[in-house]
């Protein structure tokens, strides 16, 4: 009797040692569905996260090269104020010298009368 106990016994111990194997088992299949669920959660997060990255990058070639447009722009702008300038600094002395000469000719004027 002893022995037949310790037979149950011994299949009982040995069917709740696989049942336990089982249950950890479906454990770690559950525990790698969900991962796997996560997994494909996070390159799906991947993949907008590129997608914002290169638009940024994008958005950003663009405004470097506006920026580069403008200062072009702005040296080009800058070269004709100084040829502006340069211009009406001869105009000024075209005028000076003109009106030296009308009032030397008003003096010879003068003197000859």
């Amino acid at each position: 009797m002893i022995s037949a106990l310790r037979a149950d016994l011994f299949d009982d111990q040995y069917s709740m040692s696989l049942c336990e194997g089982l249950f950890r088992g479906i454990g770690m299949l559950q525990r790698v569905d969900e991962l796997r669920m996560e997994n494909e959660g996070l390159k799906s997060d991947l993949k907008t996260s590129q997608t914002v990255v290169t638009e940024l990058r994008c958005q950003v070639v663009d405004a470097e090269r506006k920026l580069q447009e403008e200062k072009g722009a702005g040296v080009m702008l800058e070269q004709k104020e100084r040829a502006w300038a340069r211009e009406m600094a001869a105009l000024v002395e075209e005028k000076e010298d003109l009106a030296a000469e009308l009032k030397h000719q008003k003096e010879l004027d003068s003197v000859s009368q």
